[in-house]
Formats: C-alpha cells, sequence, structure tokens
C-alpha cells in the first residue's frame, strides 16, 4: 500500500476507484513466501467485473500489505518488482498450479478468485506486462496475441514504445529519437535472430505453457527457481536482480529455452511517460545502464544464441557492451575531430564524407520508410543536445555511481507523517 509523492491517495484506492471494489485496512491479509530479508509477507485479493457500456473485464487485483509490524511503514508490504512479478500470474501460484504442488494461503485465495470469474488457473495461456503509466493503441494486444498465435514457437514479443510526453520540457525532447533507436532500430535487428535482449515489463506478451504438450514456460521451474533467488549478495547479482529484472527474465528465457524464439511486433505500439526533469533521468539511466552492462556478461554466458563466430548474436552482445564501456571515449574523439577540422582546418577525407553521408542517409531512409519524417527533427535535436547527455554524462555518472543500487528520485512516496486513508481519501 503505498502513496505516490503529491498523490491524495494511495495505489489501492486508485484501483477500487476505477474498478468498483471497495477496500479497506481491515480487509485480511493472506501470507505468501516473499523474497527479502524477511521472507514472509501478506496480501489481500480483490475480484470482480468492470462493466462499461456493452463491453466487461474480469480483474483480480492483489494488494501487498506487509506484516503487522509494518504498518507504519511507508511502503508496507513493499518487497519490490520482481517480488510482485513471482506471486501473481507471471510465474509463482502458475508455478505450483502446473506441477500440482501444494498452493500457499495466497495461491489459494487467488485460484478461488479466478475459478469464480471462470478463468481457470490451467487455461491462462497469455500474460500481458503493461506498466501503469503506459497508454497502450487499441489494436496492439490483438496483434501481439494474433502473431503469437501464428507463431508457437515465438515464447514472447514487445511492441514498440514511444514517448508520450514529448515536449514537456528539453530532457523528454532528447529522448524522443533515443526510444525510437532501441526499439523501432535494435530491437527490430535482435528480433531477425529471434534474440531480443531485454523485453520490456512496460509493453510485453508471454506464453506461460505450450499449447502442445501444456509444458511450462514461463512458469517453469528452472526460470521460476532461477528468478526467485533470495541470496543475492554480491554488486553484479544486485544489478541483476534489483535494477534489471526485465532484463534478467529475458536472460533467463534465452538460456532455458533456447528453441523458442523472443521477437519485436513493429505494428503493436505504446506511449509512455518519460523523465521530464534531468535529476530523475540521471537516476533512471543509472539503473539502466549498470543493470545492462551485467546483463549482457550474463548474456555472454548463453551458449546458445544463435549464429557462429562473428555473426552471432553474441558477437552482438559483446560489441553492444564494449560500446557502453567506449561511449564518453567515443564523444571526446567526436569532439576533438569537430577541433582538427572546423577550427584548425584539417581536410575531410573523401572516405570520410562517404561514411557520414551513408550513416545519415540510412537514418533518413528508415524515417520516410516507416513514415516518420517528423523524427528527422528529433534525430538532430539528439544529435545536437542529447549527444552529450547520453554519450558522456550519462554513462561517467553511472559507472561511478555503479555501487547506488536505489531507485532514486525515480519512485518517490508521499510523507508517511500524515498517511492516506486506506478506505477513503481524506
Amino acid at each position: 500500500i503505498i502513496t505516490g509523492k503529491g498523490e491524495r491517495m494511495n495505489t489501492p484506492l486508485h484501483l477500487s476507484k476505477i474498478l468498483g471494489f471497495k477496500v479497506s485496512r481491515k480487509d485480511p491479509g493472506y501470507s505468501y513466501k516473499s523474497i527479502g530479508a524477511s521472507g514472509e509477507n501478506k496480501a489481500s485479493v480483490y475480484s470482480g467485473v468492470y462493466t462499461a457500456g456493452r463491453k466487461s473485464l474480469k480483474y483480480v487485483v492483489i494488494v501487498k500489505r506487509g506484516r503487522p509490524e509494518e504498518k507504519d511503514s511507508p511502503k508496507p508490504g513493499n518487497r519490490g518488482k520482481r517480488d510482485s512479478q513471482l506471486i501473481t500470474c507471471m510465474m509463482g501460484m502458475l508455478n505450483r498450479v502446473h506441477y500440482d504442488r501444494r498452493p500457499c494461503e495466497l495461491d489459494e485465495v487467488m485460484i478461488n478468485a479466478l475459478n469464480n470469474l471462470e478463468i481457470p488457473p490451467t487455461e491462462i495461456e497469455y500474460m500481458m506486462a503493461i506498466d501503469a503509466d503506459t497508454r497502450v493503441s487499441k489494436l496492439s494486444m490483438s496483434y501481439m496475441h494474433r502473431y503469437m498465435q501464428a507463431n508457437d514457437r515465438v515464447l514472447a514479443c514487445c511492441g514498440e514504445t514511444k514517448v508520450d510526453n514529448k515536449t514537456a520540457s528539453w530532457v523528454t525532447m532528447i529522448q524522443i529519437y533515443d526510444y525510437f533507436a532501441s526499439h523501432a532500430l535494435k530491437k527490430s535487428f535482435e528480433s531477425i535472430f529471434g534474440c531480443v535482449t531485454c523485453l520490456p515489463g512496460c509493453f510485453t506478451m508471454l506464453r506461460i505453457y505450450c499449447p502442445d504438450d501444456v509444458r511450462p514456460l514461463l512458469s517453469s521451474d528452472n526460470v521460476f527457481q532461477a528468478y526467485s533467488r533470495n541470496d543475492i549478495e554480491s554488486l553484479h547479482d544486485k544489478n541483476l536482480f534489483h535494477l534489471g529484472e526485465d532484463r534478467m527474465l529475458t536472460t533467463l528465457l534465452l538460456k532455458h529455452f533456447p528453441e523458442y524464439r523472443l521477437n519485436f511486433v513493429p505494428a503493436a505500439s505504446c506511449w509512455t511517460i518519460v523523465p521530464d526533469s534531468y535529476k530523475v533521468l540521471l537516476s533512471q539511466r543509472r539503473r539502466w545502464i549498470n543493470s545492462t552492462f551485467h546483463n549482457m556478461w550474463e548474456l555472454l554466458k548463453v551458449r546458445t544464441l544463435c549464429g557462429c563466430c562473428c555473426l552471432s548474436m553474441k558477437a552482438v552482445v559483446a560489441i553492444d557492451m564494449l560500446s557502453t564501456m567506449i561511449l564518453p571515449a567515443a564523444m571526446l574523439y567526436g569532439l576533438s575531430f569537430i577541433y582538427v577540422v572546423f577550427v584548425a582546418g584539417e581536410p575531410i577525407t573523401q572516405l570520410t564524407l562517404i561514411l557520414f553521408g551513408i550513416i545519415l542517409g540510412a537514418q533518413v531512409l528508415i524515417f520516410m520508410v516507416r513514415s516518420r519524417v517528423d523524427h528527422l527533427f528529433w534525430f538532430l535535436f539528439y544529435l545536437v543536445v542529447g549527444l552529450p547527455v547520453f554519450f558522456f554524462i550519462l554513462p561517467l555518472y553511472s559507472f561511478w555511481n555503479m555501487d547506488d543500487l536505489s531507485w532514486g528520485t525515480t519512485r518517490q512516496v508521499a510523507d508517511n507523517k500524515k498517511p492516506a486513508s486506506a478506505s477513503s481519501p481524506k
């Protein structure tokens, strides 16, 4: 039960207002084994049917409440994102259902809620992960579902994430092309190999079991046991499991299911709210850059990545990791090149001009083919304003603070001296 900074109501209250169920601090909490130091937590379960016009939506809401001694904490029951993934339909409960193991107290309540909604847990084949600040286009889920139905060897797929608050500040403006490059370009390239290296938690569809032989996939023992580790002690592991959950889960899927593909569906798209202040951007990218670097080491250990020698996905990962390390040096080299050419007056060789022409021409061609002509402006803005930030400041700041495992200013809670009511807003 968390109240965000600047909010009057906590998250469960927002959901209850939208879906129409009632929530109170006196509601019973059901025990389950959690990750973290305590190893124990309690959660409440709410279920029902949301109706809007002729459409209806069945829902099950899980509210982590924590143990009794956590009642005065600003984040009672909070065990992190990975714990939430493990207790919901992602892996924990369905792992025990698929392997016919004894369910915990929370599992029993969740299974009962699903059965009351006429949703047998054993028949849940897909899971869609969407962030609360993500706006999804109307047909995106249909595109992704149809893609996975037509390709039974696809374990998971993601769509393109775009910037929703484009002109909120110069900070959001430099991120527009960055998001385009990391999704429409990079994920499209990785999808050729069937090895998207990061399935974003904000917009991804995953296959829970194989429809042919009902073999658990996402809920399999190999993935569940590796992802639910509670012995996270080294700096390497903490970056993997505390800051880079999405990438770590993707790596586990690539490692344990080499016969399946992780793909990118360009027709599916969503819009997300990106950081609009420089301080929040520093905090977010510190987590992303450090967790990405550590996760690439894990990817290099996966022997089943497709390809051979230099023409392999492992070579792509190695180049990506190396380029991340030398970004600040590359920025300094670029500045020295500009000084030598435009200040010192050194002539530019014909080969250099051809190289720059190919790079810029390829970008313009991609914008035209994808009907993103407006991105030409954002690309130029990125070159002038964003390049020093993404190539120099952010990598240096991230590597210098690699031992900082907090979420920083990305997620802030309200002052717990004046807690909001759990049953009604003040």
